[in-house]
């Protein structure tokens, strides 16, 4: 499909500093939600078959309406597109698990443009390969003045049911609170592959710097929810700054993706990627 310059252009974004943390949210144009299901699977694909882009370009056109792939092919697509999160047309996931799984790319897909919160990661982690994974949900590395390296450690959640979005963020604040050293010892473990040694050893301290408060740490909270007009997003975000032990508002981030039908455009994603299978 002919591709927009990003996923923002379909989006109308908001943005504010508080006086202890920084939130955004993101909605799909009213005219743009089919754009912005296609626009998200197609990405998707790209980015689980990174590691052998000829999958992709053969998902990408089957996908187009060509003819199916030879059984061999078919099976290692497969592999890296229809993971446990999403499943097959004969044995799907569960809804549950498939909106967990669009949630963390539309997270992913937003920080790594950098336009929802005015700024362009040097790398992102994450999303898992599953949303059943026990580690953390994405981390964003940053060159910032005069800092240097600084890092953002996210959490991403689905809000589709009763209740207030605050209380799921409030949730997931608590859980990357808890969770975090580990999280963090994990994505230290990945960092050790990269070649380049202040990368590298940026990784190694990461857990540290969350310990202490440093400067170059901070944490983030993602909630994607059903869209509704009486939602102030601000006070979603009101207790972001009772959470960890930073002390300047930037190393607090709160970002709402609201979507009017979150479950129907989950599976309408899906369908996308099962096209290309």
């Amino acid at each position: 499909m002919p591709r927009v310059n990003s996923f923002s252009d379909l989006l109308t974004l908001d943005h504010a500093q508080e006086s202890t943390h920084a939130w955004a949210s993101a909605r799909p144009l009213s005219a743009s939600i089919e754009a912005a299901a296609v626009w998200l699977a197609d990405w998707i694909a790209e980015h689980r078959c990174g590691g052998a882009p000829s999958y992709y370009t053969a998902w990408e056109r089957r996908a187009a309406g060509g003819g199916p792939h030879p059984p061999i092919l078919a099976e290692c697509i497969g592999a890296f597109v229809a993971s446990e999160s999403i499943g097959t047309p004969t044995a799907p996931a569960p809804d549950q698990h498939l909106q967990g799984f669009v949630a963390e790319h539309l997270w992913a897909v937003l920080i790594t443009e950098g336009t929802i919160l005015h700024e362009t990661p040097l790398r992102v982690d994450g999303p898992d390969w599953s949303v059943t994974d026990s580690g953390g949900d994405g981390l964003a590395i940053y060159r910032r003045q005069p800092l240097g390296l600084s890092f953002c450690l996210w959490e991403s959640k689905t809000h589709t049911g009763s209740g207030e979005i605050r209380d799921t963020v409030n949730g997931a604040c608590r859980q990357l609170d808890g969770s975090a050293l580990r999280y963090l010892a994990q994505f230290s473990k990945l960092g050790q592959q990269i070649p380049d040694v202040e990368i590298r050893n940026f990784y190694a301290r990461l857990p540290e710097l969350w310990k202490l408060g440093a400067p170059e740490a901070g944490g983030g909270i993602c909630v994607s929810a059903n869209d509704d007009p009486t939602v102030v997003v601000e006070h979603c975000f009101g207790n972001l700054g009772s959470y960890w032990s930073f002390s300047q508002p930037e190393q607090r981030s709160g970002v709402l993706a609201l979507i009017a039908d979150l479950p129907a455009f989950a599976s309408r994603v899906r369908e996308q990627l099962w096209k290309g299978l």
